[in-house]
């Protein structure tokens, strides 16, 4: 079982994030433009933004405030995985969330709509 590292969960996070936004962006010119236009501070290139999606890096919290603006997220869930209230996993949390990572799209896309489903039971 491979442990993801920090700048690879980032990683994850920010693409979750991205595929939920609209419009939906896939190339790296075309989110650092996007990017750029909501950044106050200096402008990222496209090798970040590559660098950020395939989990080399992770950006300065200044731009991880841009981003989670932006894609109506919490800025503390991007960076971390965690929101303000919750902001501890437990062991059986950290055990899903790596199952889940191993999943292909589709059957993400189908936990989600279980879950979802699931919640509105209960």
């Amino acid at each position: 079982m491979k442990i993801l590292t920090d700048k690879e969960k980032f990683s994850e996070r920010l693409k979750f994030a991205l595929k939920n936004a609209q419009p939906k962006l896939s190339k790296t010119s075309e989110i650092a433009i996007r990017f750029n236009l909501r950044h106050n501070n200096d402008p990222v290139s496209q090798q970040a933004v590559h660098k950020w999606l395939n989990g080399l890096a992770i950006p300065s919290q200044d731009k991880i405030e841009t981003l989670a603006i932006w894609l109506n997220v919490k800025p503390e869930w991007l960076r971390y995985g965690v929101s303000e209230e919750n902001s501890q996993h437990s062991a059986l949390d950290e055990i899903l969330i790596e199952q889940i990572y191993k999943m292909s799209e589709q059957q993400k896309s189908a936990l989600l709509q279980f879950i979802t489903t699931f919640n509105r039971q209960v």
